[in-house]
């Protein structure tokens, strides 16, 4: 039994769904959707009894789906824990620094450290899972420190999906319509958020020649995160870059090969990575050069495939240097591919749909 997003516009739900593929035949999963029966004690205790059905429960966790780290997500989580009774995979798709107790003295912040909260939110989510499964050696670094027993940790990094090839001529009349022929375009790709720094991006932009434009393929997730948006639509106005920028806003799994092969180089100036990016492997799917802040998540890329470049600037200036140098490098960028056209090998679906049923195995074993 499997419990996760299933939404179309979410990347765990796009994880999830890519890793059923994967799996294919080898196994049977009901797919139980987060977010179809609200986050209340009471409806997690259903929920609960429901995973409890198989053989095994797989559950998909991000924060956000019981309650953004607050409260609600200590009583909703924990009923839920208490409440399954066969073995549990928990799939950590974000894994925070520890800083939640940091903060001036409140009350709400002596209560939540009475109950417990804090401990919860940094260790008691995932202690109850027989194997959790991370995306990278810094966050199993990270629930390691926590003191999460090492044989319950497991690494698994995401796989990549394949695409049917575009035509060039599909991406010439694309980029036409655009208004992007003849240009080197910059790309990045997902949710408009706060954290992933898109506007050093756009303000990146206005130190760059005027043939150089940028796509943002995706749009905002939430109506919290539609300010962020109108702002990044307000500092393109402000600094003259209504002809070099364009917004799709969300598209479909199907649509996305169009705007993605479109783009010359992609740039990912996350801020943070509590999570591991879906979105970049996505970008590496079109084998495409990628450049990227200087994160764990993507410092670990580099290193075991390098498939990325990396950036260590928060200025826009900075950033602006590597990305001409990088354009005007056709080497670098040929390495760059062949990197991302090795990482498309390694970590297709169905290895890594492999990976995860060993898991599920070595779960069942143990229990007997």
């Amino acid at each position: 039994m499997k419990y996760t997003a299933t939404a179309e516009a979410c990347g765990i739900a796009d994880y999830s769904r890519d890793l059923l593929a994967g799996l294919g035949k080898q196994v049977d999963v009901e797919v139980l959707s987060i977010g179809d029966h609200g986050a209340t004690p009471l409806a997690m205790q259903a929920v609960g009894r429901r995973l409890s059905s198989g053989s095994l429960a797989h559950i998909h966790h991000n924060y956000g789906f019981w309650g953004r780290r607050t409260f609600t997500y200590w009583m909703a989580f924990r009923a839920l824990q208490r409440s399954i009774s066969v073995p549990v995979v928990l799939t950590a798709h974000s894994v925070h620094p520890r800083a939640f107790t940091e903060g001036r003295w409140t009350v709400k912040r002596a209560v939540a450290k009475a109950i417990g909260l804090y401990e919860f939110l940094d260790r008691g989510t995932f202690e109850f899972a027989d194997r959790i499964i991370v995306h990278s050696r810094c966050h199993l670094r990270l629930l390691a420190e926590r003191g999460i027993p090492s044989d319950r940790l497991v690494e698994i990094m995401p796989g990549v999906p394949e695409f049917s090839p575009i035509s060039p001529a599909h991406v010439s009349r694309f980029r036409e319509s655009l208004g992007f022929a003849g240009k080197r375009v910059l790309g990045i790709f997902g949710f408009i958020q706060p954290n992933k720094n898109y506007d050093l991006l756009v303000q990146s932009l206005t130190r760059l020649p005027s043939d150089v434009v940028l796509l943002v393929t995706g749009g905002v997730r939430t109506e919290h995160e539609e300010s962020y948006g109108n702002q990044l639509r307000r500092l393109v106005h402000a600094l003259n870059l209504d002809g070099r920028v364009r917004i799709t806003g969300f598209l479909s799994r199907q649509d996305l090969p169009l705007a993605l092969s479109a783009t010359d180089l992609f740039v990912i100036p996350y801020k943070t990575d509590d999570n591991v990016s879906y979105s970049a492997r996505l970008c590496l799917a079109f084998e495409k050069p990628l450049l990227a802040s200087a994160v764990d998540a993507f410092l670990e890329l580099k290193e075991r495939y390098g498939c990325v470049e990396l950036f260590h600037s928060h200025e826009s200036e900075g950033l602006a240097d590597q990305i001409l140098a990088l354009l005007e490098d056709k080497t670098r960028q040929a390495g760059l591919k062949e990197a991302a056209k090795l990482y498309c090998q390694k970590r297709s679906w169905p290895r890594v749909a492999t990976e995860t049923m060993e898991v599920y195995r070595s779960v069942l074993h143990r229990a007997g």
